[in-house]
């Protein structure tokens, strides 16, 4: 069990939470093509971990012809019909909430890189829910109106660069922004203790 597997799984889920969603929304509408970008992000995430697994792995091809190829499959973004192949990693989840007391003592001994991984995904899952929320509210009454606007102003946005040139007009979206860049100004803080500390730990 490592950080990155639970944090993989937790992943999964919220991807399937977001392959669903596209169930109830128009395939033309902008929220529908801001879910694909971020599903593409997420593929890519899924592609990087099954190269880390196939090349960890001891018998690399009992792992690519057990569980190796659905998850190389479910992180194709071109085809969407792969991405629901990704309910198996379902099993990963099961596995990890079986193994509790295994999960509970593995956090103890590594509180501060579970802590580290689980404010990534935090600020991830943040940024997704934040930069949907906004181009729900905005579109018609404000100046982001399409998935592109969302994603750059969302980008501008958690590292409290603020251009202005899109900013949200609605109450709702003032407060969607400040918790934002409050998560914006933690994680990027979490990763810079992280890699601190790494850098310690080698001169040791």
């Amino acid at each position: 069990m490592s950080i990155s597997n639970i944090i993989i799984s937790l992943l999964s889920l919220f991807s399937i939470f977001l392959l669903s969603l596209t169930f109830f929304i128009p395939s033309d509408s902008e929220i529908y093509q801001l879910i694909s970008y971020f599903d593409f992000i997420l593929c890519f995430v899924f592609l990087l971990d099954f190269i880390t697994q196939f090349f960890k792995a001891k018998n690399k091809w009992k792992y690519f012809y057990t569980v190796g190829w659905l998850d190389l499959l479910s992180s194709i973004p071109i085809v969407y019909e792969f991405r629901f192949i990704r309910l198996f990693r379902v099993f990963r989840v099961l596995r990890i909430i079986k193994s509790t007391r295994l999960l509970i003592a593995f956090i103890r001994r590594n509180k501060a890189t579970s802590l580290y991984g689980f404010i990534v995904f935090t600020a991830f899952v943040t940024l997704v829910i934040t930069t949907t929320a906004i181009l729900y509210i905005e579109k018609d009454v404000g100046n982001i109106k399409t998935a592109e606007d969302a994603l750059w102003w969302s980008f501008i946005t958690i590292t409290t660069v603020g251009y202005g040139d899109f900013y949200p007009v609605t109450g709702l979206g003032k407060l969607l922004a400040s918790l934002l860049i409050f998560c914006g100004i933690a994680s990027f803080g979490a990763v810079i203790s992280y890699v601190n500390k790494l850098a310690l730990s080698f001169k040791d």
